[in-house]
């Protein structure tokens, strides 16, 4: 089963950084509110990120782990270029987000519970509860694209499709690791943007 509490809590405090933006509604089990405290990163960047940057980024992170034990606090804020926050009293748990076009956010972080253990995920959002943005701004680092550079790395792929038959995400595993890639379409219409595929969220364990 997957765990979903960080990437809703992300896109709330993501969503609270823009004036025009509406509160995205939680899950009724997601109700802590806990204040951060940030790492110290030795080589996080002050330059506004960018979908692709991120994405690119992403990528080095996992080409340069082997166990989701690798993605320290230090570690994820020099390979991902910004720093991340612990949340208060609990130094296992680190996020980041911000807002990337009027449309979008994002966020990323490591989140660990003693029902699912630990995990990772980065995830795009949409600063509007409702709202259905193209992601055309968010997509040159495609879907196709983020995957094939995970197969590069000796990731082996399945397809996930559920119950109703409808493809939900591809898997991805080699030795101590598995990722999970959700896409997206670039936009509602026309038919050629609806197949086109973007990266909206990646789950790791």
């Amino acid at each position: 089963m997957i765990a979903r509490p960080l990437y809703t809590l992300l896109a709330t405090l993501a969503l609270g950084a823009c004036a025009h933006t509406a509160a995205t509604p939680a899950p009724a089990t997601v109700t802590e509110t806990h204040a951060m405290t940030s790492s110290s990163p030795t080589h996080a960047s002050s330059a506004t990120p960018t979908a692709e940057g991120l994405l690119s980024r992403l990528l080095e992170l996992i080409k340069g782990s082997k166990t989701i034990s690798d993605l320290t606090p230090e570690y994820l804020s020099s390979t991902m270029g910004q720093a991340v926050h612990n949340v208060k009293d609990d130094d296992r748990r680190y996020r980041a987000f911000g807002v990337l076009t009027n449309d979008w956010s994002y966020g990323f972080g490591l989140e660990e519970t003693k029902l699912d253990g630990r995990w990772f995920e980065f995830r795009f959002d949409r600063n509007t509860a409702g709202a259905s943005p193209p992601m055309t701004e968010i997509c040159r680092l495609d879907f196709d694209s983020f995957t094939k550079q995970l197969e590069k790395m000796g990731f082996a792929r399945e397809r996930n499709v559920v119950e109703d038959g409808r493809w939900m995400s591809d898997f991805f595993t080699r030795p101590g690791m598995r990722i999970e890639v959700f896409p997206r379409g670039e936009a509602a219409e026309p038919q050629e943007l609806v197949a086109h595929k973007c990266v909206e969220w990646v789950y790791i364990r």
